[in-house]
């Protein structure tokens, strides 16, 4: 149950640092009789319910298949893809933290700090430290408690964080502006390799500095978690760096937008679309792969690896980059409305599970016909990858000015 919580509180971490400024609303909202809260709250509303119908039918599956085989039952599987949902803002909140903290707060992230600091005595009183106010929900999945009232809890647990998040998010203080710095010339004019000017414009975003930054945290707080309940090798690693993965995900993921916003100068420059469309899909794929190697080899280190994991968490990165870039150029990462980025990450989350099964459907058959594992991994990270970058050069060259 760890696995699937941690991974969503990754992603609600990464929506919460790319959330835009109550600022982003417009200066006609800003100044009108609503509120920032309802504000947010509005602009969360059709975002949020795409999301819904995108990952809730399949997760619910997904969870209530896994409780029958287990003595819960189905009750407990409802539970289990409550609290997988009600993550998402836990995550969220937790970053509220880290924003507070990069912009000169210093009570929210106290406060944030002390949260945490109860959900682990919570849930260590409950006999699951990591879980929080969750234990429950194990509990239940295990027949050994009430699948109702684990159902309840994490409903109740939820709603409160999923206020929470809005509360912090409507009264986040604006960033500073920042103080010109001196220019200086880092390379001759016109050598700039695409890939670098595309990694420096990615650089300059603070979401995705943010979100990188949050990845290799919760990817070390799986490390963590998994020495402390002493899983074996390779748990640990597969626990920290598909954890990763989610939070570097924004890199790709807010590729396609960069690209759109400036179609005209790509366009109009001397350099071929497929050459910025290959620069992309290498500058999205080393943007996930690097906080993902990071905590990997921590892992590695710590716990251990056999050579099959790391040719899954392989694979996973470079599905997994594609997926996001795929989903980049279908809905961009613009972040001119609040709800922007969920949109974004329901497409990525809709691309994901339709890669999955496609996956699931052609694989074994590929294998059945004697191609090696090995083949069959390659050909699917190659389809992933020319569909991604089919897309981009299609979008790219069909946007106007």
């Amino acid at each position: 149950m760890l696995g699937p919580v941690l991974a969503a509180a990754v992603a609600g971490a990464a929506l919460a640092v790319s959330l835009p400024g109550v600022s982003a609303l417009g200066r006609q909202i800003g100044a009108g009789p609503c509120g920032r809260r309802v504000a947010v709250m509005a602009g969360l509303i059709v975002p949020g319910a795409v999301g819904a119908v995108t990952v809730l039918p399949s997760l619910l599956a997904a969870c209530v298949a896994i409780a029958r085989e287990l003595p819960g039952g189905p009750v407990a599987g409802v539970a289990l893809a409550t609290a997988i949902i009600a993550a998402v803002p836990a995550g969220a909140v937790v970053a509220e933290g880290g924003v507070a903290v990069a912009r000169g707060q210093r009570r929210r992230p106290v406060v944030i700090a002390g949260g945490a600091l109860a959900w682990a005595a919570i849930g260590t009183s409950l006999g699951a430290g990591p879980l929080g106010p969750f234990a429950p929900v194990a509990t239940a999945l295990r027949g050994s408690g009430s699948s109702v009232l684990a159902l309840a809890l994490a409903g109740g647990v939820a709603v409160a964080l999923a206020l929470s998040w809005v509360e912090l998010a409507a009264t986040r203080v604006e960033p500073r502006a920042r103080r010109p710095r001196r220019v200086g010339r880092f390379v001759p004019a016109g050598q700039l390799p695409v890939p670098t000017a595309l990694a420096a414009l990615l650089a300059r975003r603070s979401d995705v500095r943010l979100a990188a930054a949050g990845a290799v945290g919760f990817g070390a707080t799986g490390i963590a978690i998994a020495i402390v309940e002493g899983a074996p090798s390779p748990s640990a690693f597969l626990l920290a760096t598909t954890t990763a993965l989610l939070g570097a995900a924004l890199c790709p993921l807010a590729l396609g937008g960069l690209l759109l916003d400036g179609s005209w100068l790509w366009r109009t420059g001397p350099r071929d679309r497929r050459v910025i469309v290959g620069a992309a899909g290498l500058a999205g794929l080393v943007g996930s792969a690097l906080p993902v190697a990071l905590v990997g080899c921590v892992a590695a280190i710590v716990s251990g690896v056999s050579w099959s994991a790391l040719g899954i968490v392989t694979a996973f990165v470079v599905v997994g980059s594609a997926a996001a870039l795929l989903a980049g150029c279908i809905v961009p990462w613009r972040g001119e409305g609040v709800g922007d980025q969920f949109a974004t990450f329901a497409a990525f989350a809709g691309i994901v599970i339709a890669t999955s099964l496609l996956v699931g459907l052609a694989a074994p058959r590929l294998v059945s016909l004697g191609l090696p594992d090995i083949v069959v991994v390659a050909l699917v990270c190659g389809a992933s990858a020319g569909v991604a970058l089919h897309a981009l050069g299609r979008r790219l060259g069909g946007t106007t000015a």
